[in-house]
């Protein structure tokens, strides 16, 4: 696939980052990739054959990674004709579990399951 400017991405070496967009080419083959958190936002040249890239940003979204606030447990497709994307997310209400569908067209917020692993508190830890 060729990598073109504002495509979504992340490093496949340092997930940790989270997705972000393709935002330009620079020297070396290296891509450079403007992550959305911090004050002004992070940018990290990464080598072109250590991206993950895609139009769709479903495509990049893996289980156990966190949609919207709700853990990720499973992809599908609709049917084999309309071969739609969709996550199964793990929803919480009042105690009861469950799985519910979400499509690209909602996604509105991504946490990846090893940023998760990165920022998380542990009780008991020094």
């Amino acid at each position: 696939m060729k990598l073109e400017i504002g495509m979504y991405c992340y490093d496949k070496c340092n997930r940790k980052r989270g997705i972000g967009e393709v935002s330009y080419f620079s020297s070396n083959n290296n891509i450079v990739i403007r992550y959305k958190w911090g004050k002004k936002g992070m940018m990290n040249a990464v080598s072109k054959g250590n991206v993950i890239a895609s139009q769709n940003i479903i495509d990049l979204i893996e289980i156990g990674d966190y949609v919207n606030g709700y853990k990720v447990v499973s992809k599908g497709t609709l049917s084999s004709e309309s071969k739609k994307l969709y996550l199964a997310i793990l929803t919480n209400d009042y105690g009861n579990f469950w799985s519910d569908k979400i499509f690209e067209q909602d996604i509105k917020t991504i946490l990846t399951k090893e940023q998760f692993e990165n920022n998380c508190f542990r009780i008991g830890d020094k």
